[in-house]
């Protein structure tokens, strides 16, 4: 009997696999069913609508920072953050761009937290409730600095503007560019040392000189803050006085360093301490004059010491040589503010 023998062929059809979806805790689905988490491409076999669908609960800590779990190789506009997301370690939080919040100095939060300022919309990623917190908001609008009213402020306190204790106020004019389009940097900036002791100066009063510090120039916050302090120490440990002489310094870098400010009596030319201000250009002019942005953060000083009733209106400009047998302010410098207007050839 002859044997017939029939082999059947069998065609096996592999999916791919979906193990990119369920190594990071997700489900592969059509997604046009309903996902807690979202969904994610490019993890599932099949058709482009067969997607990973993530679990929600696993990605709360990074949506709760208004952020967004995905894998790191994709853009990110603010900067991916680990440990906030499920699955595979390069599947990380991707943060928004809260630069504009940042940039006010405020914070990105829900604004069901409390915040000392108020809430600002539109600065912060995320949802609508993730609002830019800007503390102190009334004083940053008055572009001044909140700070213990017993630090020294160069230009003057303003009340109800900062959160915290009655103390606490805005100093308008502290490294706040409040001075007529001149940055003054406050002692604290800078690093100065306390005073020894201090004498209030009555105000406004009607003179103004102008010196130079001699010796080297500088050119960006750091150097100048360096040698504001070089000659604080001069003027204290060496010539025995309280404080650094004068009421403020100037650098080429276009910013103005707080000396003994407005409020005190300075150590900068005798015989009229305390009938004066004197700003220092730091460096040597007696055969070039400081740069524009020096020259114009001196005039602006000026203008914003008469803005706030320091200085008369009418006051007389001078170089210290004019008082003394000095050739401070330099030959170059001297010669350049007797082109001011309100340079004065009488004797004060």
């Amino acid at each position: 009997m002859l044997e017939v023998v029939y082999f059947t062929s069998v065609v096996l059809c592999v999916l791919g696999s979906d193990a990119p979806c369920l190594n990071d805790g997700g489900t592969c689905r059509y997604d046009h069913l309903p996902c807690p988490g979202g969904y994610v491409s490019g993890l599932c076999s099949g058709a482009s609508n067969r997607r990973c669908c993530q679990s929600s609960g696993s990605d709360a800590p990074c949506l709760n920072t208004g952020g967004t779990c995905q894998y790191d190789h994709l853009s990110c506009p603010g900067g991916y953050v680990s440990g906030l997301c499920s699955g595979a370690s390069n599947r990380r939080c991707c943060q928004g761009d809260d630069s504009a919040c940042l940039d006010e100095g405020g914070t990105c939060q829900d604004d069901s937290l409390s915040c000392s300022g108020e809430y600002v919309s539109g600065l912060c990623s995320g949802a609508s409730n993730r609002r830019c917190c800007i503390e102190d908001s009334a004083c940053r609008a008055r572009d001044g600095t909140c700070q213990d009213d017993s630090l020294s402020c160069p230009g003057e306190y303003l009340s109800g503007l900062c959160s915290g204790a009655s103390n606490r106020r805005c100093c308008i004019g502290a490294d706040s560019g409040m001075f007529s389009n001149v940055k003054v940097y406050s002692r604290a900036t800078w690093g100065a040392r306390d005073p020894t002791s201090v004498s209030a100066i009555s105000t406004p009063v009607d003179l103004f000189f102008i010196h130079h510090t001699t010796g080297s120039r500088c050119y960006d916050f750091s150097t100048c803050a360096a040698k504001v302090r070089n000659t604080q120490n001069y003027h204290m440990n060496t010539k025995g006085w309280s404080d650094i002489g004068y009421s403020f310094l100037v650098g080429e870098d276009g910013a103005v360093y707080e000396g003994r400010g407005w409020n005190n009596v300075g150590a900068h030319t005798s015989g009229y301490n305390s009938q004066s201000f004197a700003a220092a250009v730091m460096g040597n002019f007696m055969t070039t004059k400081p740069n524009t942005a020096a020259l114009n953060a001196v005039k602006n000083l000026i203008q914003c010491g008469v803005n706030l009733g320091h200085i008369t209106s009418t006051y007389r400009l001078y170089g210290h040589r004019d008082v003394s047998t000095s050739s401070c302010p330099g030959d170059a410098l001297y010669n350049e503010i007797k082109t001011w207007p309100d340079y004065s050839t009488a004797a004060p």
